[in-house]
């Protein structure tokens, strides 16, 4: 009675295709990110949108020819906000906290699903950085928003 209940089991697996978990999976790799966005420059219009963005794949949400603001994401991850972003603003010269015009999405996992960035003048894309504190005049903010399925 053991044997034939082990090999009705096992013909049971045998049966079971090894596939139907990892098609989702693949689907959810490939899988849009809907990223809504906005920047806030001081004295200037918001500009807002949303966009459907892929995983590994730079996605331009904002290229302005009035301003020649561009501001561009790559999406790490489908399960929680991880990445990169990156911000040019042509003549006018704006950068993250750190003098770069690119940062990083921290990837936490803890439900947030949006991020916030304030936005400085000037900028300074040299490996060398110095020791000093300088002050630095805050320009605007981006704001993004994931939504993850």
């Amino acid at each position: 009675m053991a044997a034939r209940f082990s090999f009705v089991f096992a013909m049971g697996i045998a049966l079971v295709p090894f596939n139907v978990g990892n098609t989702q999976a693949a689907d959810n790799d490939n899988a849009d990110i809907p990223v809504a966005y906005a920047l806030l420059l001081d004295g200037k219009d918001a500009i807002y949108g949303q966009l459907d963005c892929q995983i590994h794949v730079r996605c331009l949400l904002i290229d302005n020819q009035d301003t020649h603001v561009q501001l561009s994401v790559t999406i790490d991850s489908n399960r929680y906000l991880a990445g990169d972003i990156s911000v040019r603003c042509g003549d006018l010269g704006c950068s993250f906290r750190a003098w770069k015009t690119s940062t990083r999405l921290e990837g936490v996992s803890d439900g947030k699903k949006g991020r916030e960035f304030d936005l400085y003048a000037g900028e300074n894309d040299s490996v060398a950085m110095d020791l000093v504190q300088r002050t630095r005049t805050k320009i605007g903010r981006i704001l993004l928003l994931a939504e993850y399925r």
